[in-house]
């Protein structure tokens, strides 16, 4: 179910996105890399995010901060995104922002984005074979990231989108534990 806050972030996402591909170029994948520099520094700077969030900071102030923080390190489009949030008063969706943002930008590229946690670190080869078999399973192209886990034990756990397949020994254990419990 999706929140308002999603739902808001949605429509802006859809039109930095819409205004991201007029202006042509990598301009759309910039926009997408600056919101989540963005969010980055939000997340790392409770000061900063503490200012854009203060009702009391009014929308001038927000932006000049913004500004000061952010030229020449974002796209300009970015930046007046960033200004139309701060009119509008909605600098809180930036992190819904940019999920929405990244998720339609995915989707216009014909991209689908998975991440596969192993308990060892696999071979470039393994990884290559992998991303070959979801690819084609897919029919469209793949962006994986690939992380280890040594808590798994041992096999693999695939998350694509909201789906998950557990194939490591972790999950196994836990479902063998779930189906004597239920006895």
């Amino acid at each position: 179910m999706r929140t308002e806050l999603q739902a808001v972030a949605a429509q802006y996402a859809e039109a930095a996105l819409d205004l991201a591909s007029a202006a042509g170029g990598d301009t759309a994948d910039a926009v997408g890399r600056d919101l989540l520099l963005i969010n980055q520094l939000i997340e790392q700077d409770r000061q900063f995010a503490t200012v854009l969030e203060l009702p009391s900071v009014n929308a001038e102030e927000k932006k000049e901060l913004l500004k000061k923080v952010l030229k020449g390190k974002v796209n300009d489009l970015t930046l007046r995104v960033l200004d139309l949030l701060a009119d509008k008063r909605r600098l809180e969706i930036l992190g819904p922002l940019e999920h929405q943002y990244r998720e339609m930008l995915n989707k216009k590229n014909n991209l689908v984005s998975a991440s596969l946690v192993s308990s060892e670190k696999l071979s470039d080869q393994a990884v290559a074979n992998i991303k070959a078999r979801l690819t084609e399973h897919l029919g469209k192209r793949l962006e994986l990231e690939v992380k280890v886990d040594p808590s798994l034990i041992g096999g693999v756990v695939l998350r694509l989108g909201d789906q998950v397949i557990d194939g490591s020994l972790k999950g196994q254990l836990k479902a063998i534990e779930k189906a004597l419990l239920a006895v």
